[in-house]
């Protein structure tokens, strides 16, 4: 069972509207693809916000993807929190006194205009401030795509001063993977000092589907999200843009081709078609093959990825593991064993086509649709 609803009643019924937890920083983890941002944006976010809004507090989300110092960050967090209104409030007063001052000035107006902004961006800091204070909310998100040129000790310790100077709540999104070498040990040691709580995000693969289709961009595909989430399952992948790319494919199938010439088996065939291009980056041949494999030099592979029940990341390992405690097959071990750590996105193809708990799915479509299917999610043209 996944954790989604048990966090989301925490998160927004204990934690965030809870004063006592006032200036803590809370880690909110997860594997790579189950969804964390679009969990935060979509079932967090909008529903705090309206609370937060009756109180005159901030609850903003930041992005380290882009930002290349530590003061573009804190500009960020600072000028987000004024709020989208701050223009309207000042420019009535601030506006007239800058023309004034433009008209009987001997400053050039470049100046004059330089002096005003700055004087704008500093009301604008104060705001952002006293909206953060007491209870504003700090998310931030992209560690892994941050500059190399902010240094982790700096970014954690305007982290830490922003909730206990401020007394506002602040959320990182992130898994320690993240991190590598150098900075993987400073997470080490900042994070036992900057971060209160570790919260880890755990959906299923249903409540992670659900959140994405439930789109209304994704309206016309109704009658078929339990298609397409049987597949899903099959294949205990959990991942949100994954799912995105699935749901993105089979819409824009129904949208080309028509609902009279769609049903469960194309919109299945294509979805896990589309998982497999996503992964591995191939599509299929046809229904015997993926590409050009030579089974005559292989005779006993087919065997052993049939055995194996469940596409994931440990298939390799576990197809590896069979071949060398077989204490029957008469082959070079180390030939087949080389030959499928080289090839690790061409053998977990074969297993779609080789076992039956997926190749159900594709051989359903007649050949002319399959052909179709692989050309479509190749090419994304129809």
């Amino acid at each position: 069972m996944g954790n989604k609803e048990a966090l989301k009643k925490y998160l927004i019924e204990d934690f965030l509207p809870n004063p006592q937890h006032n200036g803590k920083t809370v880690m909110l983890s997860g594997s790579w693809g189950a969804g964390k941002t679009y969990f935060w944006l979509n079932d967090i976010e909008p529903e705090i916000s309206k609370k937060l809004k009756e109180d005159n507090r901030a609850c903003i989300y930041i992005s380290l993807y882009g930002k290349d110092s530590l003061k573009d960050i804190k500009s960020s967090v600072y000028l987000s929190a004024s709020g989208k209104n701050i223009l309207s409030e000042e420019v009535s007063t601030f506006g007239l006194e800058t023309l004034s001052a433009i008209k009987n000035s001997e400053l050039s107006v470049g100046k004059i205009l330089k002096a005003g902004k700055d004087l704008y961006d500093s009301r604008k800091i104060q705001k952002g401030l006293n909206r953060l204070k007491k209870g504003g909310i700090i998310c931030f998100d992209d560690f892994e795509r941050k500059s190399s040129n902010i240094d982790l000790n700096d970014l954690f310790g305007f982290i830490s001063q922003l909730a206990t100077n401020l007394q506002c709540k602040v959320i990182i999104i992130l898994n320690s993977e993240v991190f590598t070498d150098k900075e993987a040990e400073v997470f080490r040691n900042v994070k036992e000092k900057t971060i209160n709580k570790f919260l880890y995000f755990e959906p299923s693969i249903k409540e992670l589907f659900e959140t994405i289709a439930k789109n209304e961009n994704y309206n016309l595909l109704e009658e078929y999200k339990k298609d397409i989430l049987e597949v899903l399952e099959s294949t205990d992948i959990l991942n949100a843009r994954i799912y995105t790319q699935v749901l993105d494919n089979c819409l824009e199938w129904i949208n080309k081709k028509g609902k009279a010439n769609t049903d469960t088996k194309i919109i299945q065939a294509l979805t896990l078609v589309t998982i497999n291009f996503v992964i591995n980056h191939l599509v299929f041949k046809s229904k015997l093959k993926i590409a050009e494999f030579n089974e005559e030099a292989y005779p006993n592979l087919k065997s052993f990825i049939q055995i194996e029940s469940h596409y994931d990341k440990k298939y390799i390992e576990n197809i590896i593991e069979k071949i060398q405690n077989d204490t029957i097959l008469k082959i070079n071990k180390d030939v087949y064993i080389n030959y499928i750590q080289n090839n690790k996105n061409f053998i977990r193809s074969l297993v779609i086509l080789y076992n039956r708990k997926y190749n159900v799915y594709l051989y359903r479509v007649d050949n002319k649709t399959f052909s179709d299917i692989n050309d479509f999610v190749k090419t994304g043209v129809l």
